[in-house]
């Protein structure tokens, strides 16, 4: 798996099919992917205007279409249809994801794309065919399994299965500490300890995930 992040400056974006969009905002967050159709992408977008500029004036860039507006004034979303060559390509590319959310707008463009390094590659040619990323970085993705062999001892893992396939972590538990170290052949201290140093780390990990 691998993970890339795209980035278009504003200079790029103003001299760029998506030129009129930063006389109108800021940037527009699309925070999710709503439908693929005739009219291309149907996205669920965050405005962030102009002064001056509304959900309207969008409708005034060529492969744009506001459909309605979900809230009033500053702070509501809009969802619009976006037929875009570079964005139908992002979503009707075969093994790639574009990861919501991600940015367009006067201050540029900004996206990440994860899948398997082939799709990301072939993306990455048409992307730079269509409009060339000013900042392109690679992120090599971690399988899972690399991800908990490096948080935790090969103890704390074989002690960790254990409790789970047993359902130590069950609600209501089917079997307690005492008993799962007389299973397991272990001192219920060290056991405990185990289990608490990996339920620590992965809590940690989990936590440090979440910006």
């Amino acid at each position: 798996m691998r993970e890339i992040h795209l980035r278009w400056t504003a200079d790029t974006v103003a001299n760029s099919e998506y030129g009129p969009i930063a006389k109108i905002a800021h940037n527009l967050e699309v925070v999710g992917h709503l439908d693929i159709g005739e009219k291309g992408i149907r996205q669920l977008i965050y405005p962030t205007f102009c002064e001056g500029k509304g959900p309207d004036d969008l409708n005034d860039v060529p492969f744009l279409d506001v459909e309605s507006a979900l809230g009033v004034g500053e702070g509501g979303y809009l969802v619009v249809w976006n037929s875009h060559p570079l964005s139908i390509a992002a979503i009707k590319f075969e093994n790639i994801h574009i990861l919501p959310p991600y940015t367009y707008g006067g201050e540029g463009i900004s996206i990440k794309v994860r899948g398997v390094p082939s799709g990301i590659s072939e993306f990455l040619k048409i992307a730079r065919k269509l409009l060339p990323p000013d900042v392109v970085k690679v992120v090599e993705m971690e399988s899972s399994k690399s991800i908990v062999e490096t948080l935790l001892t090969e103890r704390q893992i074989k002690c960790m299965k254990m409790a789970v396939t047993s359902g130590y972590y069950e609600h209501p538990k089917t079997i307690n500490l005492r008993e799962l170290a007389e299973l397991m052949d272990t001192p219920r201290s060290t056991l405990q300890e185990h289990l608490s140093r990996a339920e620590v780390a992965l809590m940690q990990w989990g936590s440090d995930q979440i910006e």
